[in-house]
């Protein structure tokens, strides 16, 4: 029983032990971590720093480098120089094949606007003439031309002609509303020339275009009519940004047609719905999307012309100057004159590139003279 005592008070004097020593000593630890981290904060440098055998100093660098001779020097600063001119004929590549694709979307889409504005008009009575042609199709929009074929023989057309309009807009509201017509007896056919099939997918992409625009086109408008009375017509379907009449050869007159922009899309939506074929001052009005961009009031406009781009200019005439520069300092030697007078970088004195705006030759002189 004796024995069985001592077990239990050896048990329990261990218990307690590994208990009362067991959180202080963790606490402990914690402490002496904090005091630790409290004196490397603390602690400051007092001796010399010395560098590991790994390390090598700055003075044994420069003391195993070669001094390069005159001739050496030399062919380094032609590698330098060979290297821009590179880099800059790789920008100047990069930069001219993206304005030759961009010219060449440009000039697609000029191509397919000009196709646009030729319509196929068929199934012509053999009777009718090119004049009573023209009166039937020139309601829409002034007419450039009217192609007819005639036999040599019979010395009639062909039942067939190609109408071309100054306007693509012209030539669609033709597509939308001649087809079916009947003149002199017979029921003409309209639709678009069959050589366009290589430009319908650009065709596509301009009348998905339009109809973003908030603008109108209209055509058959009366000489009477100002800008100012069509506005006041058109402005019930909503606010107008814009109102442009195309104005005629003679002073205070206008070809009969113009242009309407919105601020809404639905305005123009409802402007088309409810004035096509309305009639103003004796006149039917014809009345549909615009197909040409915004700033374009008088119809497809030539391709951009050919220049170099901004950036190819701006980086082509910096990379110039940087090269010119360090021709003059290295013919004059390290920023000395011919008197052993100090003298600051060269600072060049750059035309304007062609095509470059304002701003463009600004940002050019900044490039070359870097500060």
């Amino acid at each position: 029983m004796l024995n069985q005592m001592n077990g239990d008070m050896e048990t329990n004097a261990l218990e307690s032990s590994l208990q009362t020593n067991g959180e202080p000593q963790m606490k402990r630890i914690k402490a002496e971590d904090d005091a630790s981290v409290a004196d490397l904060t603390a602690a400051q440098q007092t001796g010399l720093l010395l560098a590991g055998p790994g390390a090598l100093r700055a003075s044994e660098i420069a003391a195993g480098l070669v001094k390069l001779s005159a001739d050496q020097l030399e062919l380094v600063s032609k590698a330098k120089k060979y290297a821009m001119e590179q880099s800059i004929k790789s920008v100047l590549v990069k930069q001219t094949i993206a304005h030759q694709q961009q010219q060449q979307k440009s000039l697609q889409r000029h191509q397919a606007l000009v196709l646009m504005c030729r319509v196929y008009v068929g199934s012509i009575s053999f009777e009718l003439k090119e004049d009573t042609i023209r009166q039937a199709f020139v309601p829409f929009g002034p007419i450039k031309s009217i192609n007819m074929s005639w036999d040599p023989i019979t010395q009639k057309h062909k039942g067939f002609a190609f109408v071309e309009y100054d306007l693509p807009e012209a030539a669609q509201l033709a597509l939308d509303q001649m087809n079916g017509v009947m003149i002199g007896g017979r029921n003409i056919k309209v639709g678009r020339p069959s050589n366009m099939p290589q430009a319908a997918p650009i065709i596509e992409q301009l009348q998905h275009e339009a109809k973003s625009y908030n603008r109108i086109y209209i055509a058959s408008i009366h000489q009477d009519l100002s800008e100012a009375d069509i506005q006041s017509v058109f402005e019930a379907f909503g606010r107008i940004k814009c109102c442009k009449l195309t104005p005629s050869q003679y002073p205070g007159k206008h070809k009969g047609y113009g242009f309407i922009e919105y601020e809404q899309n639905q305005s123009a939506t409802d402007a088309i719905g409810s004035m096509n074929l309305f009639d103003l001052g004796g006149q039917y009005l014809r009345v549909g999307r615009a197909i040409t961009p915004p700033n374009c009031f008088d119809g497809p406009g030539a391709p951009p012309p050919s220049t170099m781009p901004t950036a190819a200019a701006v980086a082509a005439a910096a990379a110039t100057a940087k090269i010119q520069a360090m021709d003059a300092v290295a013919s004059l030697g390290p920023n000395q004159n011919g008197n052993g007078a100090t003298i600051p970088p060269p600072v060049l004195a750059l035309p304007t590139p062609i095509g470059l705006t304002t701003g463009s030759a600004a940002a050019l002189s900044i490039a070359s003279n870097p500060m």
